[in-house]
């Protein structure tokens, strides 16, 4: 007796749920639903597309920032190959002098201002590797961001 209950409960929700659908479809013939729903689909395709363009626009800008990061880390790695140079030819110029005054090897070693010389060329020497490291990274990020933005250019104009 409870099955059958059960049975003519669904039945009557099935009854209810036909004769809903059936007056849905028939409103949605009405040409003012009609008009209604494709404004709002209209409405959400465009919010859609603006969305996209921020999007697109945000990763232009991360594509600039980048630039410029590359820009100033490429000012960085010449001013340090030029106090690399100048430290090695100080250095050069420190040992043909301490030579010339009859130094030895051991003492020109030695000398605390050759010492200096040599640990200023080994310093800009790792932070340029450092440097250029860092740039072939912000490289490859932009080739990236270049072919995605340019797809992406694409795709609005398409839209």
């Amino acid at each position: 007796m409870l099955g059958a209950m059960g049975r003519y409960v669904k039945a009557f929700f099935y009854l209810i749920t036909g004769r809903i659908d059936s007056a849905r479809k028939e409103i949605s013939k009405n040409p003012y639903v009609i008009q209604a729903q494709y404004d709002s689909i209209i409405r959400a395709k465009t919010g859609n597309i603006h969305r996209y363009k921020q999007a697109v626009a945000e990763m232009i800008t991360q594509e600039e920032k980048k630039l410029a990061t590359l820009k100033k880390l490429s000012e960085e790695v010449g001013r340090l190959e030029r106090l690399k140079e100048g430290a090695g030819a100080k250095a050069k110029s420190l040992v043909e002098k301490l030579r010339a005054s009859g130094a030895d090897t051991e003492a020109i070693k030695n000398n605390p201002e050759y010492k200096q010389c040599l640990s200023a060329f080994n310093d800009f020497s790792s932070t340029l590797t450092e440097k250029n490291r860092h740039i072939a990274g912000l490289e490859e990020d932009l080739k990236q961001l270049t072919v995605n933005v340019a797809s992406h250019k694409v795709q609005l104009q398409e839209l």
